[in-house]
């Protein structure tokens, strides 16, 4: 069986999780303690560091004894990143519009060298072609496959991208569903609310497995049907609404990142105001799509670099409504 995921980490935990589990727990943990505020002031006490690291050591080991192993083989776990909420989507330009996507991302967020950004996008690309035609060809000869995906923009756009792909096949292998809870208890009468599947630690995948829905194909042709739209309406964004996929302009997410502005300080890091809007709206989307539209604020005079710095690190300030700082 291949398991189908739509990010990387996901991909990583999903490899792990076949066999997380399995044999005695031998494994160990670091602790990262956060600065105090202003990034100033003493390590916490020696007792205080000891306790957090027992804790973290009995929670990993508890996840280790707790961890229901999937089985199966890493090389048959596949990721099909591909930003499919953003950005182009007409059939005729694949992988272009892919590569255009990826280096506005990279021009608001990215803080290597052009020589790294390239790289990156072009094994990233490369490997999402791979992975697409492997999948495809082994679909194509009965192989059944699995795809984990969740109500996060890009896994609903990328669900349904891939089932168009294998309507598009004369007769494909199974295919089984399993979607990530929208939410769901936790320890100590907590509510745990994820956003996508790379959130999942490897000892928690063999949970899901009882969520498994098989896809039929009218739901493969639904799939197409409703693919080829958004193809056709080739909006900037596309978003899950009411479980619905549908196309929205370009500055969909501005009011809440306009929200998480107004809760700053006039000067404030680039980084603070990405992470706020990440952290609070639980949007499903990266820190990248985000610095893209603070980059845009930037040109319309809504705010001023005061800092320059790589990717997300500048000192930016907001300007008031006649223009002044």
């Amino acid at each position: 069986m291949m398991d189908v995921v739509f990010s990387r980490s996901a991909c990583g935990s999903l490899k792990m999780a076949q066999h997380y589990g399995q044999g005695e727990y031998t494994g160990t943990v670091g602790v990262i303690y956060a600065a105090p505020q202003g990034g100033q002031g003493a390590a916490p006490a020696p007792q205080v560091q000891q306790a957090a690291r027992q804790a973290a050591e009995q929670r990993a080991r508890r996840e280790w004894e707790n961890a229901r192993p999937l089985g199966g083989d890493p090389a048959n776990v596949f990721s099909l990143e591909g930003g499919w909420s953003m950005g182009d989507i007409a059939e005729s330009q694949f992988p272009q519009g892919r590569r255009r996507l990826l280096e506005r991302l990279f021009a608001a967020s990215f803080s290597g060298s052009p020589a790294e950004q390239e790289q990156i996008i072009r094994e990233s690309l490369d490997e999402l072609q791979a992975n697409l035609q492997t999948v495809l060809e082994r679909s194509a000869r009965g192989e059944e496959m699995r795809i984990w995906y969740s109500d996060n923009p890009d896994d609903a756009c990328g669900l349904c991208w891939l089932l168009a792909k294998l309507h598009g096949l004369e007769t494909p292998g199974p295919v089984t569903l399993i979607k990530l809870p929208v939410w769901e208890y936790g320890e100590d009468e907590t509510v745990m609310a994820y956003t996508g599947w790379g959130e999942i630690s490897p000892g928690e995948w063999g949970r899901y497995l009882p969520l498994a829905q098989p896809a039929r194909p009218v739901l493969l042709r639904a799939c197409a049907a409703r693919w080829q739209q958004l193809q056709r309406e080739n909006a900037p964004l596309r978003v899950c609404l009411n479980g619905g996929l549908q196309s929205v302009p370009e500055n969909f997410y501005d009011g809440f990142i306009l929200r998480e502005l107004d809760r700053l300080p006039e000067e404030f890091l680039e980084a603070s105001l990405v992470g706020n809007v990440l952290g609070r709206c639980q949007l499903g989307i990266g820190d990248s799509w985000i610095a893209l539209r603070i980059e845009a604020f930037c040109r319309e005079g809504l705010l001023e670099v005061v800092q320059d710095g790589p990717g997300i690190r500048r000192r930016l300030r907001q300007c008031t409504a006649d223009g002044d700082f």
